[in-house]
């Protein structure tokens, strides 16, 4: 199976550039400067997760191609999928993400098989190869453009907040159109703040009780307000502890089986499968 890689560095933390690798505007802004258009079949503007799938047409040496990807793999540390239809007997496209101090290093890579034998072989070389590396690089700068304007904007916190392996979610009480949804508890990073400490604050506020931060799960999530959403995890400094709902209409611990069953605001549910593969983990 043919495979070609590109890889470029961009001016953004890894989880503002994965969060960038996972928008299907990507795909907009991208690859439509090499004759391709594409639209999420599921979803459309918002960061993908595993099953969504983005459709593709193409013109290459001026034959019509349309194909379909599936999302298998979306997380910090890059993006997979896999065809399900198309005119390619196989077609694979996986990025991945590292740290290279204050940037991001994007390998982006694509495997596929060519059709029609020798043809497909003769096409391969002369036409595939040459479409595939315009468009592996398409991608790598729209996924830096977008990681790096997002890259200033506010961040707001979300805190992952487990014990005893399940999760806490707070649900809305208002605004109206979001009464009854369930989100993470987190706010705004005020000036002077680490986002540690605005965890922590948020906590007490909200919630009423004190928490450690622990890490981080999931990507960045660009918000409709400007602002970036950025999750952490945390623990409860007193096990004993119960979570009140100060500012919400109710608080709820949720096991991975039942993330799927809230009703989640748009910015969280993207999260949700980061946030099963926490309370799964050993």
């Amino acid at each position: 199976m043919p495979v070609l890689r590109s890889t470029g560095l961009i001016n953004a933390p890894l989880t503002t550039a994965a969060a960038a690798l996972r928008h299907t505007r990507t795909a907009e802004l991208g690859l439509r400067h090499v004759g391709v258009t594409g639209h999420a079949a599921t979803r459309p503007d918002v960061l993908l997760t595993p099953g969504d799938e983005l459709a593709f047409r193409a013109r290459i040496a001026r034959l019509p191609v349309s194909l379909t990807t599936r999302i298998v793999r979306a997380d910090a540390g890059g993006l997979s999928s896999v065809l399900v239809a198309g005119p390619l007997p196989g077609l694979r496209h996986e990025s991945v993400l590292a740290d290279a101090g204050p940037r991001t290093l994007l390998t982006d890579a694509v495997h596929w098989e060519a059709p029609l034998g020798v043809a497909g072989r003769i096409a391969n070389v002369v036409l595939i190869r040459r479409f595939v590396l315009r468009v592996l690089a398409a991608r790598i700068a729209a996924v830096r453009r977008l990681a790096e304007c997002w890259e200033g904007r506010q961040v707001v916190v979300g805190t992952a907040i487990v014990h005893n392996g399940r999760l806490l979610a707070q649900q809305r009480r208002y605004p109206a159109k979001d009464a009854g949804r369930w989100e993470l508890p987190g706010g705004r990073v005020e000036p002077g703040e680490t986002e540690q400490d605005a965890v922590a604050r948020e906590c007490k506020e909200e919630l009423d009780v004190e928490v450690r931060p622990t890490g981080r799960v999931g990507t960045d999530v660009p918000l409709d307000n400007g602002m970036l959403l950025r999750t952490h995890t945390a623990e409860l400094l007193d096990g004993e502890a119960e979570p009140k709902a100060v500012e919400h209409h109710d608080v709820r611990w949720v096991a991975a089986d039942e993330l799927s069953d809230l009703d989640w605001l748009p910015a969280d549910r993207v999260l949700v499968p980061a946030l099963r593969e926490l309370l799964s983990a050993p």
